[in-house]
């Protein structure tokens, strides 16, 4: 495994996540950017200008060739996450994936073969179970603090603009609120019961003002019952709600915890530990930027002195789980995780 340092970057994809989040934490933690890729080869240059960035191609094999870089960012378009990453895995470079990281299961393990084939290091850009916040609520759980779990509630409900590129609120394919918000609510769900979906139902709807009645576009909000283990999760993740904040719900036989605002791309939100009637704020001293931690657990994987926030294996599960979600909400029956493919 080449874990040279610092790391020398390709962009693969010139989206705004890369651009607001991740470059900037490329470069805090020592490394560069050489190069960004995109299909269209003005987009592609304009970007890089406006990025700091010195080259820029719409040539995908000029990319995967690209002398001495040894670490990628892909955020392109869900459908091209697993065709690229396994590219990249075979030219031998290190990848880190925006999520989901593919659209089937079977792409997925595609992708963790080729990067255990090829020896270099796959991580999914799922943020939030790096955050300080949720990792207290894993303490608490794992701890012991709140008693037997007994269940989980979980809203990722936010208000999602429909400014250029709108492919997330129109494409039947890659876009949606379950491809989008689900698959971080089961890596996040995961993250702190210490176990993945075994069985979901879920109903999902178009109700955004964006929709229109058969315009054939992808749920924009999705309500789901999942089993993780013995312990019932209830999820909702929309786009279209705009007046209550994100919340995590732990329940427990001695305590519960309730989380406000943390599921979100800064260090933000609450934390309460519930007895009866009487609720404690929980202080939660590490406010890093997420995307910090996400690369600092990249990096120390390429090391060989860590792991990712969310490897290859959580993020194939995490996606398993939303796909169930998927599945359960386009048949009306109640899906199992193993029989998604």
């Amino acid at each position: 495994m080449n874990s040279a340092r610092p790391l020398r970057w390709g962009l693969i994809g010139a989206s705004n996540i890369a651009a607001r989040w991740v470059l900037p934490q490329i470069r805090g933690g020592g490394d560069s950017v050489e190069f960004v890729y995109s299909s269209t080869g003005a987009w592609a240059s304009e970007y890089a200008a406006a990025n700091g960035i010195a080259h820029s191609t719409d040539d995908f094999g000029r990319a995967c060739e690209w002398p001495d870089v040894n670490a990628v960012f892909i955020s392109g378009v869900n459908e091209r996450h697993a065709p690229q990453t396994i590219a990249m895995a075979a030219a031998g470079k290190h990848v880190l994936c925006e999520k989901p990281m593919a659209l089937t299961v079977a792409d997925a393990r595609e992708m963790i073969d080729a990067a255990e084939r090829h020896g270099v290091v796959l991580a999914i850009n799922h943020h939030l179970p790096g955050a300080d916040t949720l990792r207290t609520i894993r303490g608490l759980v794992s701890s012991g603090s709140l008693g037997t779990p007994l269940a989980l509630r979980l809203s990722f409900t936010i208000m999602i603009s429909e400014r250029p590129p709108a492919w997330r609120l129109h494409d039947p394919v890659g876009g949606g609120a379950i491809l989008d918000l689900t698959t971080h609510s089961m890596s996040v769900t995961q993250a702190i019961l210490g176990t993945t979906a075994t069985e979901a139902t879920a109903i999902a709807v178009r109700q955004g003002p964006w929709a229109t009645p058969g315009d054939g576009g992808p749920p924009d909000s999705v309500m789901a019952a999942l089993r993780f283990g013995d312990i019932p999760v209830q999820t909702h993740d929309a786009y279209t709600v705009e007046h209550c904040p994100t919340t995590v719900e732990v329940i427990g036989t001695e305590a519960c915890v309730i989380a406000a605002g943390v599921l979100a791309q800064e260090p933000a939100g609450t934390l309460w530990r519930v007895v009866g009637s009487e609720m404690t704020e929980i202080e939660v001293p590490d406010r890093r930027d997420l995307y910090e931690i996400v690369l600092e657990g990249f990096r120390s994987a390429i090391d060989g002195t860590g792991r990712p926030t969310v490897d290859g294996t959580d993020g194939l599960s995490a996606l398993a789980g939303a796909l169930a979600v998927a599945e359960s909400a386009k048949t009306g029956r109640t899906v199992t995780v193993a029989d998604i493919d």
